[in-house]
């Protein structure tokens, strides 16, 4: 893949607008090689509704119908892009509700006919920059955890995590550490 081919999505799922996780991210992203496409989708603005699984209920034959509204939105976007920047603070040791939901439907949109959505999520790279307002890094573990084995389960790549300390806003900006990773985060990918 060229430089230019990449596509990074950046899955903004704070509850806050412009917070410490989303300034980070936004750090980083001007460290991306240049001709990489990028796009911004803040979940708060394309709601998704309570995630129903009816891949047993008897006459579904396990598949789901083509999504429409939000939801196909979110799905076009995700499977243009090569990069999955996952842009969420810490929020009780894991992820926002938010980002947890738009993993659940990708259980959906593994049974959307014709969209082959498992086989072409395959080699993309996963990453986390996020905010924790904790000075024990360990908390971030459950949250890690959780996008490592999604990106495993659909044979994606880890890019791998950035986080900066931050409870309230603006904190991110006074962790000198964080900013100088995030000037490089994206450097070797």
């Amino acid at each position: 893949m060229t430089e230019r081919s990449r596509r990074a999505l950046f899955v903004v799922a704070s509850a806050r607008r412009s917070g410490n996780s989303e300034t980070l991210a936004r750090r980083a992203e001007a460290g991306l090689p240049g001709g990489t496409a990028r796009e911004w989708i803040h979940l708060q603005d394309v709601p998704l509704p309570p995630f129903v699984d009816h891949r047993h209920v008897p006459g579904s034959g396990g598949t789901f119908p083509q999504p429409s509204g939000n939801e196909a939105l979110l799905l076009d976007a995700t499977l243009a892009a090569t990069d999955l920047v996952f842009v969420a603070p810490v929020y009780w040791y894991g992820l926002p509700a938010s980002a947890k939901l738009y993993l659940d439907y990708w259980t959906a949109w593994m049974r959307v006919p014709g969209r082959d959505f498992r086989a072409r999520m395959a080699g993309k790279t996963v990453w986390v920059i996020g905010a924790l307002s904790d000075e024990d890094p360990a908390v971030a573990e459950p949250l890690l955890q959780t996008l490592r084995l999604s990106a495993r389960y659909l044979a994606m790549r880890w890019g791998g995590h950035l986080f900066g300390y931050g409870s309230r806003p603006g904190d991110v900006l006074t962790d000198a550490a964080a900013l100088a990773a995030a000037d490089v985060f994206f450097g070797g990918a």
